[in-house]
C-alpha cells in the first residue's frame, strides 16, 4: 500500500510537471498599447460601462484613461488623487495610490473606490469618489468620502488590491503591514485587519453614511 501511495505521488508529480511545461510553452508575451508610456503603473481596470475604455493606476497618485484600441497613440489624465483628497499621499516602495474599482453601477452613479497610503499617521485609506461630469474629456469629481482607514506600522507589504465580487460586495486586499517576517504577528492576529482580506457591503452608504459587514463574513 506505500509503495502505491508513493507511485501515485510520483505520476501525480509527472503529470503535473508535464502540464505545467506544456502551458508555458504555450504562452507568449506580447507588448500592447506601444504608443503608450505609463509612470508607475500598478493596475489596469475597465468600468464594465460598454464604453471601450481602459484606466491605469499610477502609483504616484493618477489614473490615466484611453480607449481600448491596438493602435491608441494616447492616453488622458483621469483623476489626481493628490487634487481631490485632504489626505497627504505617500508614494514610493510599497505605498501610494494602490488600487481602484468602479461600482457595479458606475455607469448609473459615478461611483468608484479608491486604496492608498497615507501619511501623518500613516495609514492605509479606502475612499469613494464619485465623477460628476465628463465634457470633452475634464473631468469633475465629488467630495471623497472615507470608509475605511487601517493603520500602518511600516512602508511595505501594503496590499493595495481592490474588487467587487459578484456577490456585489466590494473586497479589499491589506498586506500584513510590513517590516520583515511579520513582526508584530498581523498575519495570524484576528484583531487586526491587517494580512487579511476584507469584504464590506457598501450598499448602504448613501442611507446610512457607513458601510455594513455582510452576515455571511466568516469572522463578522
Amino acid at each position: 500500500m506505500i509503495i502505491y501511495r508513493y507511485l501515485r505521488v510520483i505520476f501525480i508529480a509527472l503529470c503535473l510537471n508535464g502540464l505545467s511545461s506544456f502551458l508555458f510553452a504555450a504562452v507568449e508575451f506580447v507588448r500592447v498599447f506601444p504608443a503608450l508610456d505609463f509612470n508607475q503603473p500598478v493596475q489596469i481596470t475597465h468600468p464594465g460601462d460598454g464604453s471601450n475604455r481602459l484606466f491605469v493606476v499610477e502609483q504616484g497618485g493618477t489614473i490615466r484613461v484611453f480607449n481600448n484600441e491596438p493602435d491608441v497613440s494616447r492616453s488622458a489624465l483621469f483623476f489626481d488623487i493628490r487634487k481631490h483628497s485632504s489626505n497627504q499621499l505617500i508614494s514610493g516602495g510599497e505605498q501610494g495610490l494602490l488600487g481602484l474599482a468602479f461600482d457595479p453601477n458606475f455607469q448609473q452613479n459615478g461611483y468608484f473606490y479608491l486604496n492608498y497610503t497615507a501619511q501623518k499617521p500613516r495609514r492605509t485609506v479606502i475612499s469613494r469618489f464619485k465623477l460628476s461630469s465628463a465634457t470633452s474629456g475634464q473631468f469633475q469629481f465629488g467630495d471623497e468620502r472615507v470608509l475605511l482607514e487601517v493603520k500602518q506600522d511600516y512602508s511595505n507589504h501594503n496590499g493595495g488590491m481592490l474588487a467587487f465580487g459578484p456577490d456585489g460586495y466590494l473586497y479589499i486586499g491589506m498586506g500584513d503591514g510590513g517590516s520583515g517576517n511579520d513582526p508584530l504577528n498581523s498575519g495570524q492576529d484576528l484583531r487586526t485587519l491587517l494580512g487579511a482580506i476584507l469584504r464590506i457591503d457598501i450598499s448602504t452608504l448613501d442611507e446610512t453614511n457607513e458601510y455594513a459587514i455582510p452576515e455571511s463574513n466568516p469572522y463578522a
